[in-house]
């Protein structure tokens, strides 16, 4: 007599179930979190000059300001924390702001100079966005132009 039995029979008897899953542990870290944003109604700024995430960071010359902000949401895309982790550098200048929505929510939008990411924390979670056309968006001469953005 044979018996047959699926991959994910024998995988989860064995106690290796998350394997035999259609979505792994794994998998599950490159899927990001998503913020409903809708229309702002003001942006508020309490300190324009950014900061730096290591010592070596030179950011006083660096600047946040709305049409940064708002600039960075309407082109950023949600990515996920993994995806954050692997580009973070340390060096980098962050500069944040706060963002009223017409419908009253309020977040925090923390914008970060060389990279092009940045991040959205409402409510007490963190979301990461990445603006392809972002990269050295707290720089004077930032050009604010969306068309260097790649496919979504």
């Amino acid at each position: 007599m044979v018996h047959r039995y699926s991959a994910a029979a024998i995988l989860a008897s064995a106690g290796i179930a998350s394997f035999a899953s259609p979505t792994s542990d794994f998998d599950k870290t490159l899927q990001p979190k998503k913020y409903r944003l809708g229309p702002i109604k003001s942006v508020v700024v309490q300190d324009r000059t950014a900061k730096g995430f290591g010592a070596e960071a030179d950011c006083g010359h660096l600047a946040i300001d709305e049409k940064r902000v708002r600039f960075f949401l309407a082109n950023a895309r949600f990515r996920s924390e993994y995806q954050y982790s692997q580009e973070l550098q340390t060096g980098d200048c962050n500069a944040q702001a706060r963002v009223i929505f017409q419908d009253g929510r309020t977040a925090k939008v923390s914008l970060d100079h060389w990279t092009g990411w940045g991040a959205i924390t409402a409510r007490g979670t963190t979301y990461f966005l990445r603006c392809e056309a972002c990269t050295d968006i707290l720089q004077t001469g930032f050009p604010f132009d969306a068309r260097k953005l790649a496919p979504p």
